[in-house]
């Protein structure tokens, strides 16, 4: 019987593979050994040796140990949902942006310092966004209204050292997620509770994919090569769209079930 081992992620995924020894183990309680070519994962419940890997490490903020875990996977060659190689590649957020706007795709422009200190060089014509670091779901990030705001994130921040940017803020009518699973693409409205629409969402509607976006989207796919990426975009009331980021290990909370059978599919292949 085949082994797939889930990293993370959430526990209903055993039931969508009948027929296969799923275990599922996560990557802060566990240690990864290459052995003769042969990987081993282990943590308190015992040893693993994964015939096909499925990550679902999302929301965090990664670490030096995720991306050697990573590192270990390709070397030992078990496949893995998304590929080592594709989450490798938008391991980091700078990386991912800078691939987005390589392939000429309409990401949102921001300004950036390598470490807290340069904050001062950083300010924009208020309002506007600052994210310190890597974090995901919507941590690290503050809106910054006026000079006082400003001047009291300033202090707050120099303690970090991380890099940082600043966007210019985007009063949006709604954040659209356009999701790819293997050759099908859905499409939700997402409006938050406050100003982060990919945090305590409170409205959401599967929508009908736009001819363009899907195109975008393919070709997103295409260049990192992803069994499964999203990307969030931001409508403004003048219908302009802008990306924000692509997430190469998006939620798929509020879309329909046809994407997790894609999804496993997928695996139940490799």
């Amino acid at each position: 019987m085949k082994t797939i081992l889930i990293i993370n992620g959430e526990k209903y995924w055993k039931d969508y593979f009948a027929g296969f020894d799923v275990v599922q183990k996560k990557v802060q309680t566990s240690e990864f050994i290459v052995k003769e070519s042969e990987l081993y994962v282990i943590d308190a419940d015992g040893v693993c040796k994964p015939d096909v890997i499925f990550w679902r490490l999302g929301a965090v903020n990664p670490e030096a140990k995720h991306r050697n875990i990573l590192e270990l996977i390709e070397y030992s060659g078990v496949p893995c949902v998304n590929s080592t190689s594709t989450l490798l590649m938008g391991y980091e957020r700078l990386s991912m942006l800078n691939r987005l706007k390589k392939i000429g795709l309409p990401v949102i422009d921001f300004n950036v310092a390598t470490n807290t200190t340069q904050l001062k060089n950083l300010e924009m014509q208020f309002p506007f966004v600052v994210k310190v670091g890597n974090h995901h779901g919507g941590y690290g990030k503050s809106l910054v209204s006026n000079e006082e705001q400003w001047e009291e994130l300033k202090d707050l921040l120099f303690i970090h050292q991380d890099y940082v940017t600043a966007e210019k803020f985007i009063n949006y009518k709604y954040d659209i997620r356009y999701l790819a699973v293997n050759d099908k693409v859905w499409a939700m409205k997402r409006k938050g509770k406050y100003w982060k629409a990919n945090s305590l969402t409170q409205q959401y509607q599967i929508i009908e994919p736009e001819k363009e976006w899907i195109e975008k989207l393919k070709l997103l796919q295409e260049n990192i090569k992803a069994d499964i990426v999203a990307i969030d975009v931001l409508e403004t009331e003048n219908g302009e769209k802008v990306i924000l980021e692509y997430n190469d290990i998006p939620g798929l909370s509020g879309f329909p079930e046809d994407t997790k059978l894609e999804l496993s599919g997928i695996l139940k292949s490799k």
